[in-house]
């Protein structure tokens, strides 16, 4: 199942090079269950991280099931990753704002499986490690050894013949550690399991073979027990689909979640801007209704000439409202864009590891960058929602939707009259586009969608050059470090 020969790896830090594995020669069958041992710094991690395609090494070649990938572009490495490998950290590695689910299908989805078909596929994996009953809740509601076990779900779900694992057992009591190691046994009899582990006891009760690393160099490989002969399994046929953008769609969807606690008083803000945008661009477009029905107190004589300030602001106003207005809504607009860069920049920065985990599952920097451009789609519909709420009661207000003067001379039914009538008119005046004659300020859809996708547009491009950014350095590395 994989073969290594004369493998080399060394890291540069400035003018100084480490060289860490030195000429590593290895046959691993397939059904084995190897553990990999040796100190830190041995070089067992970076060997594993190697042999997943996480890191490109110096010298020699890697052939996966009669493959030799050490020649190959990364959309090829991507497609061997996807198919043969199979991964288990540590540290879990699952998006937690993503359903179990979700996390198991990633790598069906990445593949270009349809939604449904990979969810259903997902939820025979988690069958197969106990856990579809969890399906629909987040990994962090779960135990260590139960996001353990979405792990390992996640890293069978496409029948990876090849399940990497590093330090699996490492973050979770021995109780647990058992019954992964245990899940890892029967896993073994079907797909080879190569894992580092540091407790020596465990993989000789557990792995069938164990190899000791020590200063990069192999100084013992012992086999456990002999592998039952089985004839050898078809060689696959490699799928080389992209996700697509229907999946990346829905993907993005399922896998968007912002903070609220964190961001909550900047997603506010937003919204009341944009709302402020929208209803003063309304009055800028009927000024003359909204300056006899809320301004005319300034110009009565009486009041006018008992009080010099208000007639220098009411000529103030009257001749300069027009650019008052729009000053108003260029900030309110620019602090709007400003807010949100900042917000979606602070949480694509947060998702490099995620975005690290997309990569090793075999998603590219074009299909990283269009989940990550489409992921605003949901955030604006959020905003707008929010927007449309604060800008009808607003409109309302406008409108006069409380006629207080019927209520001092106890006219209830025309008060009531009165707020039927600016609902209805509002509610009329929005949906068919129409200036209904039962108000005096009109919103229409056309006034909020234009405005909807000039945000969107914007979002999107903020959110497409940060994670672009980010998906082309070197994020995987996240994952392969020791």
């Amino acid at each position: 199942m994989l073969t290594i020969k004369n493998l080399h790896k060394s890291y540069k830090h400035g003018t100084n090079t480490t060289h860490v594995l030195k000429g590593i020669n290895l046959d691993i069958e397939e059904g084995s269950f190897v553990s990999i041992l040796g100190r830190s710094g041995s070089g067992k991690t970076t060997l594993l991280n190697v042999l997943s395609t996480l890191l490109e090494f110096d010298k020699g070649s890697i052939h996966i099931d009669g493959q030799n990938i050490s020649k190959l572009g990364t959309r090829k490495i991507n497609v061997i990753r996807n198919n043969y490998i199979g991964f288990v950290f540590q540290e879990f590695n699952l998006v937690k704002d993503m359903s179990v689910l979700d996390n198991v299908a990633t790598p069906m989805i990445l593949n270009g499986v349809r939604f449904k078909e990979a969810r259903e596929r997902a939820l025979v994996a988690l069958q197969q490690v106990g856990l579809e009953q969890y399906a629909k809740v987040r990994p962090v509601e779960l135990s260590g050894g139960q996001q353990q076990r979405v792990a390992i779900a996640r890293a069978i779900v496409n029948d990876q013949k090849i399940i990497l694992c590093d330090e699996p057992t490492g973050a979770l009591d021995d109780y647990t550690a058992v019954e992964i190691l245990k899940l890892l046994k029967q896993l073994s009899e079907t797909r080879t399991v190569i894992m580092v582990t540091h407790d020596e006891e465990f993989a000789k009760k557990y792995s069938n073979r164990i190899i000791m690393l020590v200063d990069g160099n192999i100084v013992k490989d012992d086999i456990l027990e002999d592998i039952p002969v089985k004839a050898p399994s078809q060689k696959r046929k490699l799928s080389d689909h992209r996700a697509g953008f229907l999946n990346l769609f829905t993907y993005s969807f399922v896998s968007m979640d912002i903070d609220k606690k964190k961001f909550g008083n900047t997603f506010r803000t937003f919204s009341i801007s944009l709302t402020l945008f929208i209803v003063v661009s309304i009055i800028n477009q009927n000024l003359d209704v909204f300056t006899k029905r809320y301004l005319d107190f300034f110009v009565q004589s009486e009041v006018a000439d008992r009080n010099i300030i208000l007639d220098f602001i009411y000529q103030f106003l009257e001749q300069n409202i027009t650019q008052l207005i729009q000053v108003i809504l260029y900030i309110l607009i620019g602090f709007c864009i400003v807010s949100y860069l900042f917000v979606f920049t602070i949480n694509i920065i947060t998702k490099k590891r995620e975005i690290a985990v997309l990569k090793a599952f075999g998603a590219s920097q074009e299909e990283i960058g269009i989940l990550f451009m489409l992921r605003p789609i949901k955030f604006t519909m959020a905003i707008f929602k929010d927007t449309l709420l604060y800008t009808f009661i607003l409109m309302l207000l406008l409108n006069g939707v409380f006629d207080f003067q019927a209520i001092l001379y106890v006219e209830y039914y025309d008060f009531v009259v009165n707020i039927v009538q600016v609902i209805y008119g509002t509610l009329l005046s929005f949906t068919i586009n129409i200036d209904s004659p039962l108000i005096d300020f009109h919103i229409h859809y056309l006034h909020v969608l234009p405005i909807f996708f000039i945000v969107l547009v914007l979002f999107m491009i903020g959110s497409l050059i940060p994670a672009y950014k980010i998906s082309r350095s070197n994020t995987i590395r996240m994952l392969a470090t020791e």
